[in-house]
């Protein structure tokens, strides 16, 4: 196999292992083989919910304090992560407990100047904005 085919079957590999189509060129032969669907979208509720930053449990920004669990708690907690606050051995598991309360105060007080971000431990509006943007 020459050096040009090698290089063609490795790109087509890597692009239906990640989803993407290839076009071939012009008066290249074609398969009928359809282009993978990507696997993180599956419907237009799940890329309504794609964030910037890969946490899609839910677009909801409830108040969140200690006890609170769900979805919203898992979309904070792996903002959190992104952002690389540490938050706990128990990591995104949709509980609100004392691990996710320290990692909230730890990433307000990084902004706490900047955007005046209360240090309170609740992931309120202004909290969610901060998360989910970079920047206040």
């Amino acid at each position: 196999m020459n050096l040009r085919k090698r290089i063609a079957l490795v790109a087509a590999t890597s692009a239906l292992g990640t989803g993407l189509a290839l076009v071939p060129a012009t008066g290249a032969t074609a398969s009928a083989v359809p282009a993978a669907k990507p696997a993180a979208v599956t419907s237009a509720a799940d890329a309504r919910l794609a964030g910037p930053y890969g946490c899609n449990y839910t677009n909801s920004e409830p108040t969140l304090s200690l006890g609170s669990r769900g979805k919203a708690v898992k979309e904070a907690q792996c903002l959190l992560k992104h952002w690389n606050v540490n938050i706990g051995r128990h990591g995104v598991d949709g509980k609100f407990g004392t691990d996710t309360r320290k990692a909230v105060r730890e990433f307000q007080s990084r902004i706490h100047r900047t955007c005046h971000m209360p240090v309170d431990g609740i992931v309120g509006k202004k909290t969610w904005h901060a998360l989910k943007h970079p920047g206040c």
